[in-house]
């Protein structure tokens, strides 16, 4: 049985349990800069959208891809309208488009001769297609782009823009600079003896990776939270070197080798995959991360 229940981290915890927590929470909370790298990528051109600034100069958007970047959720056309049209905060934080906008415009000539600004969008390939095929995507998906521009070079875009028919890009694409992240840590521990619990190790799997028992918590209980706790229950596994866990802004995947478990789940906030940390008890058989949510 999974489940996903918001409970509150002082709930029912042994002392093992709460200096566990402690720790986890400290280590969060420092954070490692080891984890997360900057890597340049070249971006490979799509697209180019023609519009222009508030005074009348032409502005060309480089639309490129790269698989350095993640895809957004899968939402459908009736998702999108419904979170357009809802007054809720959180229906819209649900959904992000991440892309990388480059550092800097970059000065071209049109095909008259005359000077125009290009900038560069980079986002994920399998994006294009979902743009391509729904009007309300690209629609939405530019406002965004335009904000991002406005908010990065203080510029005023007019909504006014056309997509070029027969030229993909303007000018040289410029490299990006694309932060990644390590996969978390994971630390693996050991309560005393007189605190063993009882685990009832399962049958050798039916199907190829069985989906393990999880809960989700949040601290605090009251309000929007600070940290998710996920508690994982993993009977077959006896060491943390049989995990590979990977963490991203709305997504947290679990991978037990061979075959063990599989666990992919949507988190109920967004969290920052930098500010993770992961201990693995040896002897409860159970993984419990931390993770810092973007509320704080």
């Amino acid at each position: 049985m999974t489940s996903q229940v918001l409970l509150h981290p002082d709930d029912n915890l042994t002392q093992d349990d709460t200096d566990m927590w402690a720790s986890l929470m400290d280590q969060v909370k420092i954070g490692d800069s080891r984890q997360a790298k900057e890597i340049e990528v070249a971006p490979k051109p799509t697209f180019c959208v023609k519009t222009k600034d508030k005074d009348g100069n032409k502005i060309f958007l480089n639309i490129c891809t790269t698989d350095s970047i993640p895809e957004p959720k899968k939402k459908t056309v009736e998702d999108l309208v419904k979170m357009l049209e809802s007054e809720e905060e959180m229906l819209a934080a649900d959904y992000r488009i991440p892309m990388s906008i480059g550092e800097a415009p970059h000065a071209e000539v049109d095909k008259k001769g005359q000077g125009c600004s290009v900038h560069d969008i980079a986002i994920n390939p399998n994006y294009v297609k979902t743009l391509k095929d729904e009007p309300a995507f690209m629609n939405f998906f530019l406002q965004v782009v335009f904000e991002g521009l406005t908010a990065k070079f203080n510029i005023e875009l007019e909504w006014d823009w056309i997509i070029l028919k027969n030229r993909s890009h303007v000018g040289r694409i410029k490299p990006h600079m694309i932060r990644t992240y390590k996969k978390p840590v994971i630390q693996e521990v050991e309560k005393p003896a007189e605190n063993k619990k009882p685990v009832k190790k399962t049958t050798k799997p039916t199907q190829p990776a069985p989906k393990p028992d999880y809960i989700v918590l949040q601290e605090p209980i009251e309000g929007t939270p600070n940290y998710l706790i996920i508690e994982i229950m993993l009977p077959d596994i006896e060491s943390s070197s049989k995990l590979t866990l990977d963490v991203g802004e709305d997504r947290l995947t679990l991978h037990a080798h061979p075959a063990k478990y599989f666990l992919d789940i949507e988190l109920p906030y967004d969290v920052i995959p930098l500010e993770s940390g992961a201990q693995f008890d040896t002897s409860a058989h159970m993984l419990t991360v931390a993770l810092m949510t973007t509320c704080v």
